[in-house]
Formats: C-alpha cells, sequence, structure tokens
C-alpha cells in the first residue's frame, strides 16, 4: 500500500541586513508549545507549494516574500503522520516581525544560536543544504 504524504513548506529566513535567521517561538495553546522553530506549514488542497511558503510566513510573521529559494525536501513522521516537508531560503531586509496565534516570541540570530534553539531535524537539513554558505552569495 502507497503511504500518502501532508506536504508543507519550512523557511530558513536570512536577513540580508542583520546577517540573521529569524527564528519563532510556538504559542503554548499548542501540542509543539515552546519550541523554537522556522516558519511554515502545511499546503492547502490546490495551491502550489511556493504559494503555501508565502501564505505561511506572511501568516506566521508578517513578512512578504519576493526572494526565496528552493533547498530541499525531506520526508519526517513516516509511521505516525507521514509528512514532507520543501525547505526554502526567504530573503528578507525586513526587520519587524508581526505574529500570528501560533508563535509567542520571535528572535532574529546567528547560526550558532540558531542551532541552540531549533531541532535536530532542522539543524541536518541547514547543514546538508550548504545553508551558511549559500547566504554569502547575497552578502
Amino acid at each position: 500500500m502507497a503511504i500518502k504524504y501532508y506536504v508543507g513548506a519550512k523557511a530558513f529566513v536570512y536577513n540580508t541586513k542583520l546577517k540573521k535567521f529569524l527564528t519563532i517561538k510556538r504559542s503554548y495553546t499548542d501540542t509543539s508549545a515552546g519550541m523554537w522553530e522556522n516558519p511554515g506549514g502545511k499546503k492547502e488542497i490546490n495551491e502550489d507549494i511556493r504559494d503555501t511558503l508565502k501564505r505561511e510566513v506572511l501568516e506566521e510573521t508578517g513578512i512578504v516574500v519576493e526572494k526565496y529559494r528552493l533547498l530541499y525536501a525531506t520526508a519526517i513522521n513516516e509511521e505516525r503522520n507521514p509528512f514532507m516537508i520543501i525547505g526554502f531560503l526567504v530573503l528578507t531586509e525586513q526587520e519587524n516581525v508581526e505574529l500570528s496565534y501560533e508563535h509567542v516570541e520571535y528572535k532574529w540570530v546567528d547560526k550558532d544560536e540558531l542551532f541552540t534553539l531549533i531541532d535536530r531535524g532542522m539543524k541536518k537539513d541547514f547543514i546538508e543544504s550548504d545553508i551558511e554558505n549559500i547566504v554569502k552569495e547575497y552578502e
């Protein structure tokens, strides 16, 4: 039997002026309460994955996505809740973040601090996608 996956977009948001990454903290009304993560979420029916990226980043942070780059695709939670994540690098100069009800805090951080906050799966995606060197192209 074929596995049916949910599909979603996740963004490593990089501010080219600050030279820092955005991370956001889940609200305490959620099963992932208090966890730091990158903006993103599930694709809606008949929605292009790039539109999912733009919608989710806007909804969760107030940042309008104009410049982005496809980075990777990875499967997670294959036994319980099969999910395919499409990862993007989003470039912005916008510093102001307007959080949705899903999040309670945000930080602009360097790579080292980002790695102390996000989960090991996101760290692995960051390293394997060579994000540290990719952002240097935009500085």
